[in-house]
């Protein structure tokens, strides 16, 4: 597997600490009186003033605007434009989505913050630095989440929060064990998976507006025990299976891995050649600007790989025996829920609940097979 020299790693730091040290931005001046997102509007009225300052400074800062040029699904869209995976859907338009439930669900107003910038640290073509920074097959898909106090620190957010009484640590998405709306282990329901589950599955048209609309009617935040449940299993099945949906043609894919790993040997290359740098990929660039970068390169290993990305995705296949020409992948993260039906509530306290799998047989029946399929799979690329 990809695994980006050492040299870049430690370039990365020093220039972030060096950076951090020295720049000293003002707060920037704005006022925002609303934020559009996929699920609807959310005005900043009713909110304290200094609240609503701090989401204005925010959303109009460079760092949160970036990610608009970032897709969700990192290159397969670049390679796949005219298919089934061209849904525009950008980690601006997930970070929006994600405090926007928070925000709609009573999230205290940190973990709101944490949740619109949880995404800030992605490298261009999302979860690539995955596997620029790991050997592993399954990549290191808590890297972004790793750099998120030195991204804030680089990008001079720090002064922003600290101006409003916040600070990186107080508002890290994975340090704060009080974000439990924003942050639950698998299987449970998170702000975060939850948008890119239910969010996703819209853009592909797996599911209507109108199912969206039901699946938050019915979904609930249980501040006792900190839960996410449904008081309808309709609504619970239909976010459960878009999840399996989701990670078997999306997230989990043999050509998804490969192209990943074929985009981080590029990267790697360009950049150890002089042709990028390590700030174009985190602070600077988008997907569209790096992928020019190496399409335009002469590097023979590059221009190999270029043309692999173009051509030869949609020949790797999903095998299920090794080969001599397979690549294996095990213990890839697998984003599929089993979400928690109320069975027995009184008024808003809930007593008693059961996951889907507990009450439908056919759905544990795929999600146990879909979180096998994730521990080892094998990819096949054609010749």
């Amino acid at each position: 597997m990809i695994k980006l020299l050492s040299c870049l790693v430690s370039f990365i730091v020093i220039i972030s600490h060096e950076l951090s040290a020295d720049g000293n931005l003002s707060d920037i001046e704005s006022h925002i009186e609303s934020i559009n997102t996929f699920y609807g509007t959310i005005s900043f009225e009713a909110m304290e003033s200094d609240q609503s300052r701090l989401l204005s400074s925010l959303l109009v800062h460079p760092a949160v605007n970036r990610l608009k040029h970032i897709n969700q699904y990192g290159p397969i869209q670049m390679v796949d434009s005219q298919g089934s995976n061209n849904e525009p859907y950008s980690r601006y338009d997930h970070s929006l989505g994600v405090f926007y439930l928070l925000n709609r669900f009573g999230a205290p107003f940190p973990e709101q913050i944490s949740g619109l910038l949880h995404d800030l640290p992605h490298s261009t073509f999302s979860h690539v630095s995955d596997y620029l920074f790991s050997d592993s097959s399954a990549g290191n898909p808590n890297y972004h989440d790793s750099q998120f106090i030195n991204f804030l620190d680089r990008h001079n957010i720090t002064p922003i929060l600290n101006r409003h009484h916040l600070s990186p640590e107080t508002i890290h998405p994975k340090k704060n064990p009080s974000f439990t709306r924003l942050e639950r282990p698998l299987p449970d329901l998170a702000a975060d998976r939850l948008d890119y589950i239910v969010q996703g599955a819209a853009r592909r048209k797996n599911l209507t507006d109108q199912q969206v609309d039901t699946i938050l009617a019915d979904l609930f935040f249980d501040p006792l025990s900190q839960h996410w449940y449904y008081k309808s299993l309709e609504s619970a099945r239909l976010t459960a299976d878009a999840s399996i949906e989701l990670n078997r043609h999306i997230f989990v894919t043999a050509w998804g891995r490969v192209l990943y790993l074929w985009t981080a040997d590029a990267l790697n290359q360009l950049v150890m050649a002089g042709e990028l740098r390590a700030d174009d990929l985190f602070f600077a660039m988008g997907d569209d600007q790096v992928w020019q970068k190496i399409h335009q390169s002469t590097l023979p290993g590059v221009r190999t790989l270029a043309g692999q990305m173009l051509t030869a995705w949609h020949k790797v296949h999903e095998v299920t025996h090794p080969g001599e020409n397979t690549i294996t992948f095990e213990n890839v993260r697998c984003r599929i829920v089993d979400p928690r039906v109320a069975t027995i509530s009184s008024g808003n306290t809930v007593t008693s609940w059961l996951r889907v799998s507990d009450i439908d047989r056919a759905f544990r029946d795929r999600y146990l097979t879909e979180l096998k399929r994730c521990q080892l799979f094998y990819a096949e690329v054609e010749p």
